[in-house]
């Protein structure tokens, strides 16, 4: 029997996997075969030799792909053991390698300073895109909470902002001086409806910008400020957790205006700051001479 393309199909048409999914899988089942050579049994592999298999190639693929052979054959064993060929499923105790993880990009201060002092026009899109970068900057928001943002959530006297995050949790995030001016100044400008439950951030037509208009704004705002990096909302939510952290934040308080569940979330930004640090360090230190 073609164990392989059963198992294909298995996932093609029960699991309802993809075909480029499903393709890959099997094609890491062959991999394992072919690795015991021409008749290796599959069928009566055990988990020390395919573990042994995994101890061969680890160091020649990078995490992602070894953890994406270990899925497959997880299923594969699973696929086996459910359909009856095989009494028991080798596979079941094998541990996935942590995956990469890559630090998030981030903006220096001098890049970030060029976008928060651009001359942005007086004009009702002008302040809204100025809104926008000093609230984001300041905060830390999402974009999908910053698009979600009513009017009534913004507390211009306490200069606050009230927050619905994932999991509907809600929380109050504190924001700059500049960022509540920015916010009344567009709200003054604004031609749609203003009343409370109205949506803070509109296009031109009074609707609720979406992330990707969020998005193109950003990118179109960095050109014109000279700051020639393709800026997202996601990189000035890292930015702003960057440098608050670096400049002596809490973790714990950092933790709680990002809102994320978890501190080992928020401990990333420890790693973007020793980088960051490193960075310094080559340059300056008269010991790493031309390591610039």
């Amino acid at each position: 029997m073609d164990y392989i393309s059963a198992f294909k199909e298995y996932l093609l048409y029960e699991k309802r996997y993809s075909p480029k999914t499903a393709g890959s899988y099997g094609s890491d089942i062959e991999l394992l075969a072919r690795h015991y050579g021409e008749g290796a049994d599959l069928l009566s592999m055990d988990n020390e030799r395919l573990r042994s298999y995994l101890g061969d190639i680890y160091g020649d693929i990078t995490a992602s792909s070894l953890h994406r052979k270990i899925s497959a054959i997880r299923h594969f064993y699973a696929f086996l053991h459910k359909r009856g060929y095989r009494a028991d499923n080798p596979a079941a105790m094998l541990v996935s390698p942590r995956k990469e993880h890559h630090l998030p990009a981030c903006l220096t201060q001098e890049e970030m300073a060029k976008l928060l002092s651009y001359n942005y026009p007086r004009n009702e899109k002008g302040l809204r895109d100025r809104a926008i970068m000093e609230l984001l900057y300041s905060s830390g928001l999402r974009v999908s909470e910053l698009v979600s943002l009513r009017i009534r959530d913004v507390d211009l006297a306490q200069s606050a902002l009230r927050v619905l995050g994932k999991g509907k949790k809600e929380r109050l995030v504190p924001v700059t001086a500049e960022a509540v001016a920015a916010a009344r100044d567009y709200l003054m400008k604004r031609a749609a409806p203003k009343e409370r439950s109205a949506t803070l951030f509109v296009n031109l037509r009074g609707r609720p910008l979406t992330p990707r208009a969020v998005e193109y704004l950003l990118a179109g705002v960095a050109k014109a400020a000279g700051v020639f990096r393709r800026v997202t909302p996601h990189m000035l939510r890292h930015s702003f957790a960057t440098h608050l952290l670096g400049n002596g934040m809490n973790l714990r308080y950092l933790q709680s205006m990002l809102g994320h569940s978890n501190l080992s979330t928020t401990e990333i930004y420890t790693h973007l700051s020793i980088e960051e640090l490193k960075k310094v360090y080559r340059k300056s230190h008269p010991g790493n001479h031309g390591e610039q």
